[in-house]
């Protein structure tokens, strides 16, 4: 007859439990954390893309104003009146085009505010200076590219 000591106790149920939870609720964080991370780079990547079109239709607005700009400059003065109407014109409609990202929004503010100056100087008689807008656009987007991710309104 042999009695059971108290020191030998039956195997803890609670214990396994409590193992079992932490261990899903562990696997439930690292698969959050992946779902995550693989969201994040989904939207760095169609950021990226956005940022490049963006890129592309301020390039060909810059293009196509050089060309009118070129014309204007070499107009007679009957013909330059009529041209820098054109060029208020192409200026309006790029500040209707509606950029997909925060920096195509930047470039376009900076590229019009140029197309601004630039029509000042030709409406004068003797045109100032008047920076690049192909530069504009560039330095606006890789600033702002440079920045991405970055709390720049603390």
């Amino acid at each position: 007859m042999s009695e059971q000591s108290p020191d030998s106790r039956p195997p803890n149920n609670g214990r396994r439990a409590v193992v079992a939870v932490v261990g899903v609720a562990f696997l439930a964080s690292l698969a959050t954390l992946i779902f995550a991370l693989t969201a994040s780079h989904g939207a760095r990547q169609r950021d990226a893309a956005a940022i490049v079109a963006d890129g592309d239709d301020l390039h060909g607005v810059v293009s196509d104003w050089r060309a009118q700009v070129t014309a204007a400059e070499g107009a007679s003065a009957d013909q330059r009146d009529a041209l820098i109407t054109t060029l208020r014109k192409r200026a309006d409609a790029t500040s209707a085009w509606k950029p997909r990202t925060p920096c195509g929004q930047v470039a376009q503010e900076r590229l019009r505010a140029a197309m601004d100056v630039r029509i000042a100087s030709l409406s004068r008689s003797t045109p100032g200076h008047v920076q690049d807008e192909q530069a504009i656009v560039d330095d606006a987007l890789r600033v702002c590219v440079a920045q991405a991710g970055r709390d720049v309104e603390s």
